[in-house]
């Protein structure tokens, strides 16, 4: 399909109206204008000629490839185009880029939906009739665990991504093929999702350090786990895997990590905890940027729908062990993977941990398997856990079972 500004602009328009951008654009008060050469392809007026202004510029040719059915990797979003195409550029202050980012983001996905004429599916939920909660103490404070598959089965530990929490893993923790031979467990970390802050700390204030981080995993797992434990862990959940089989190896039987970074700098804003940004929608939509077209609309809402609920400074708290304190070459030489094998998996929409950093990993780590997982962002087990399971986990899993 060639799209031409004509049909652009009618898509953008009738996104325009569509309740979820309408709702928030009345609330806009700055001008965004989209452009593609000279040819204005939206323009949002709000407030005074005096308004700040956002300014969207991209060539035709990436148009029309940011509008296709499933734009290829770095074009899926305005957070990956930003970051990746360079004839993509925007004009603006950040902090009014900030507070325009969610509605734009919403607004592109709406077009792109009328473009192809596709229903935009109502959230779904994953029966979760399977699933156990409760509560558990460390030193840390207490723990929200999830569990699901009987107990006497071989166990895998799932650690959560960045600003997020355990119902990252409902997808896989409610897959009849995973029930039936694994028992899986995931925790919230300290003041995510249902866990509560660790005793003595400040609301709102939240900074993840390498050392917390792996002491409190050391912790759940030798109070909740009676054996090594298989780990599965994605974005900050892998990157901390690696420093756990690099120094507390005898915990773990094997290693399955999703989306692991070498180093991942720039991760990180100040605008996703400010007073004059909504830090949730923001959140919702510095994840929504990373995610596959391929996977299901109403995963990649449900992925996204998680992020809006985090606490303020959580997510950017747990940025700063993933973007700037952790780096993988303190770990890659001490892992041993005759001991504890080790499988990297990365989508290739991920930006963040794109498959070129992971690689970097498993050059480093002997032994290690990588793969790039086509189709894939940054939160497989999240946005398409039953294409994941069929495609990457299932030989793996199947494998480890014989162990």
């Amino acid at each position: 399909m060639t799209l031409t500004a004509g049909p652009l602009k009618t898509a953008l328009t009738r996104a325009s109206r569509d309740v979820m951008v309408s709702s928030q654009l009345e609330k806009l008060e700055l001008w965004v204008r989209i452009v593609s050469g000279d040819d204005v392809l939206f323009e949002h007026a709000q407030g005074t000629s005096e308004s700040p202004r956002v300014v969207v510029h991209a060539s035709s040719v990436t148009w029309q490839e940011a509008f296709s059915l499933y734009p290829k990797p770095g074009y899926q979003s305005v957070g990956a185009l930003y970051r990746l195409c360079p004839d993509f550029s925007i004009e603006a202050q950040p902090i009014d880029l900030m507070q325009a980012l969610p509605t734009i983001e919403l607004l592109l996905e709406s077009a792109r939906q009328i473009v192809h004429q596709t229903l935009a599916p109502l959230i779904q939920t994953d029966d979760l009739s399977q699933i156990r909660g409760e509560y558990l103490k460390t030193p840390q404070g207490w723990l929200y665990v999830e569990s699901a598959g009987n107990p006497n089965l071989p166990a895998i530990c799932m650690l959560h991504t960045a600003g997020a929490d355990s119902r990252q893993w409902h997808g896989l923790m409610s897959m009849p093929e995973m029930l039936e031979n694994w028992h899986m467990v995931a925790f919230d970390m300290p003041g995510h999702g249902r866990s509560a802050l660790p005793d003595h700390t400040e609301n709102w204030q939240w900074h993840l350090t390498q050392a917390f981080y792996s002491q409190t995993v050391n912790d759940f797992i030798q109070r909740r786990f009676k054996a090594p434990v298989i780990l599965m862990g994605c974005s900050m959940g892998a990157a901390i895997g690696l420093e756990l089989l690099a120094n507390r190896s005898a915990l773990f039987r094997a290693a399955i990590l999703l989306e692991t970074p070498y180093h991942s700098p720039g991760r990180r804003t100040p605008y996703l905890d400010h007073p004059k940004v909504h830090g949730a929608r923001l959140a919702a939509t510095w994840v929504a940027s990373l995610l596959s077209p391929h996977s299901p609309l109403w995963r990649r809402k449900l992925a996204t729908w998680i992020y809006s609920q985090g606490a303020p400074s959580v997510y950017d708290g747990d940025l700063a062990f993933y973007s700037d304190e952790f780096r993988a070459s303190d770990h890659t030489a001490t892992i041993n993977t005759a001991a504890t094998p080790l499988w990297l998996l990365t989508g290739d929409y991920d930006y963040s941990a794109s498959p070129s950093e992971t690689m970097r990993v498993a050059q480093e780590v002997k032994g290690s398997v990588f793969k790039e997982m086509k189709g894939f962002g940054h939160f497989p087990m999240t946005e398409d856990p039953e294409r994941l399971y069929r495609l990457y986990l299932s030989d793996i899993l199947s494998a480890l079972l014989k162990k």
